[in-house]
């Protein structure tokens, strides 16, 4: 490996706890606001230990079990046995940077194993056509190691095995590196980045007191006006799934409980469902107040949105 490169012990706990002490390669999709899992906010309150979800998705799980195998078919194919580093590497210039490297190569190639279950987002074999998370991520690589290119092996559907190769682009490294630095500037001050959801906005805000009113910029207002756009369509949106649901329910009627095509295939169902129990609290408040009132807790005021004409 380069001389360049600082090499952290590698225990699953002491991974977990290094990895929030820096920027890691798949944290920077996230933070640049292109991954559609994870927002700048959901990164920054894991590396300020708020927020800390040690658990594997079902894809991430498949993803580490299979990595051995990619690895292994990579080699096969390439001739290039893979070398894995025995921790978590860190950029020595920017502290920040760190890499989980699922292996490199003799000749100073970074190996990434992916997984996926369609093409969708990979390009022709052998191009750098990958998708930009993945893309990124292997520049944040190539950034820490200082290696000129990165090989990234994906197994499509479990069955389809590609080669992809990505070099090094320093312009955007270098805009990386800005982004990411100020990003852990954030971190490190504790300053929050701003919520980039209404579920993100209502949890940081949700619940304040607030009064007084407050000026709308030019972006606001159109914002506002995008929002009663959006309200009124889905207003129409949902009349007309009314009336075509209406429509569904009165070909079934009492013929049936099964719609079917002039094909035979089946278009919708309408069966009788088993009547749901529920607990009829007005009644045992009726019959039983004291003890309705024992177990009454007061909920959580919030704020509630009202778009206005």
């Amino acid at each position: 490996m380069s001389a360049q490169l600082q090499v952290i012990p590698d225990e699953r706990s002491a991974w977990l706890a290094e990895r929030r002490t820096g920027i890691g390669g798949s944290d920077v999709a996230p933070i640049l606001g292109l991954s559609p899992y994870r927002t700048p906010l959901d990164v920054y309150r894991e590396k300020r230990g708020e927020a800390v979800d040690d658990s594997d998705s079902a894809p991430m799980l498949w993803g580490r079990l299979l990595e051995p195998v990619i690895r292994q078919r990579y080699s096969d194919v390439t001739g290039r046995a893979v070398l894995v580093p025995d921790g978590m590497l860190r950029h020595q210039r920017h502290h920040f940077m760190v890499a989980n490297l699922d292996g490199f190569t003799e000749d100073r190639r970074v190996f990434e194993a992916k997984t996926a279950r369609t093409g969708a987002g990979w390009g022709e074999p052998g191009t750098d056509e990958v998708p930009d998370a993945y893309a990124l991520q292997v520049q944040h690589y190539l950034a820490v190691t200082g290696f000129p290119v990165a090989d990234v092996a994906v197994l499509i559907g479990g069955h389809d095995f590609r080669i992809y190769v990505v070099e090094a682009d320093p312009s955007l490294q270098s805009d990386l590196i800005e982004a990411e630095a100020e990003f852990w500037d954030r971190v490190v001050r504790g300053d929050e980045p701003p919520p980039v959801s209404f579920a993100e906005a209502q949890q940081r805000y949700g619940r304040l007191a607030a009064a007084g009113s407050v000026q709308a910029a030019p972006d606001v207002v159109e914002a506002w006006a995008e929002a009663r756009r959006l309200r009124q369509q889905i207003k129409e949106l949902e009349a007309a799934k009314e009336a075509a649901d209406a429509a569904l329910l009165n070909a079934l009627g009492e013929a049936g409980d099964t719609l079917v095509g002039p094909d035979g295939r089946v278009l919708a169902t309408w069966k009788l469902a088993k009547a749901p129990q529920r607990f009829d609290a007005a009644a045992f408040k009726a019959a039983h107040p004291d003890l309705a009132a024992q177990f009454t807790q007061p909920g959580t005021p919030s704020r509630r949105l009202l778009i206005k004409d």
